[in-house]
């Protein structure tokens, strides 16, 4: 009787060390971005194909991720979500998601507040944006970046939308993402002989500032020719070669996610993201987070790469 009430107490003592991390909600909502694609930014599920965590009981997401994690529980485009959490992230992940209101429990209206109004000015065709009220969502200043922006110009447009197709559209893309990229290029993270010598001499205020600038820019259509095999890709990903869906972080529409750091791809040249891809396949690009761009790169063959670029330039 000793014995089972010794091997009782143990396995209980392990079960209190199993759960001992205590999750963190603020923690948790600021590392929930990479998980909005598909769960929606409070864990409301804007897409039926995924779970809504939201109110779910904060120990089961923490099990999920973990068994994403070591295999236990399969799935292509979890696994590499969950490849980098440590225990504490996954606590705190699921402490966010447990705080949030079931889709049920929402107001039938939702106010945003968090929309700039801005004003523009005309150039040509081209309406770009000067200024803006919502300062309290970029580090930079438009104004500013607009005016830093003319060095840019003759290889990225003078509003960001590149005529040069092995140039990227700089127009719509997040803020953080081109700040970071920004950075990058000046500590030598990402390679290239041309920007290096354009950002050797900008200050972290004038990286914001040009982030800022073309985040508030209107991105022009792609001139992509649409892929089913691109299509499938995007969505579906390949099982059998290991491939993650690029849903999963770029989005159903190709927008990104901010928040997360995961660049828009809508409409963007085709022959820069042929670029890309093949520069985080052969390993000369190693800037991305974790290493999960180049996981999936080396694992596409160039007819993928193909149908992926052609239908990813041709998204909206």
């Amino acid at each position: 009787m000793k014995k089972i009430i010794f091997s009782l107490l143990l396995t209980v003592g392990a079960m209190s060390t199993a759960i001992a991390v205590e999750g963190d909600v603020e923690a948790g909502k600021a590392k929930a971005g990479m998980c909005g694609a598909c769960h929606g930014a409070t864990g409301v599920n804007p897409n039926p194909t995924y779970p809504d965590l939201a109110g779910q009981h904060e120990a089961y997401i923490a099990k999920q991720l973990a068994d994403f994690k070591s295999g236990a529980r399969t799935d292509m485009m979890m696994a590499p979500m969950a490849a980098s959490l440590s225990e504490q992230d996954m606590a705190d992940l699921g402490a966010f998601f447990a705080s949030q209101k079931r889709a049920s429990e929402r107001t039938a209206s939702v106010e945003d507040s968090s929309t700039p109004t801005a004003t523009t000015a005309s150039t040509g065709d081209v309406e770009i944006v000067t200024s803006t009220s919502a300062k309290a969502i970029y580090a930079g200043d438009v104004k500013a970046g607009q005016e830093k922006s003319a060095m840019c110009a003759s290889c990225h447009g003078v509003d960001g939308n590149s005529l040069i197709s092995i140039y990227p559209k700089l127009a719509g893309q997040s803020a953080n993402y081109i700040a970071k990229q920004l950075a990058d290029f000046k500590s030598g993270e990402r390679k290239d002989p041309v920007m290096v010598g354009m950002v050797a001499a900008l200050s972290e205020k004038d990286m914001n500032d040009l982030a800022a600038y073309y985040a508030v820019q209107a991105s022009t259509a792609g001139a992509g020719e649409t892929s089913t095999a691109g299509h499938k890709l995007y969505f579906g990903g390949d099982a059998q070669k290991g491939i993650t869906a690029c849903v999963a972080c770029h989005g159903v529409k190709g927008k990104g996610m901010a928040q997360a750091g995961f660049p828009a791809l809508a409409g963007q040249n085709a022959d820069y993201l042929k670029k890309q891809i093949a520069s985080f396949r052969d390993g000369s690009r190693g800037n991305d987070r974790n290493e999960m761009m180049r996981n999936i790169a080396i694992k596409l063959s160039d007819s993928d790469v193909d149908a992926l670029v052609k239908y990813m330039s041709a998204l909206k």
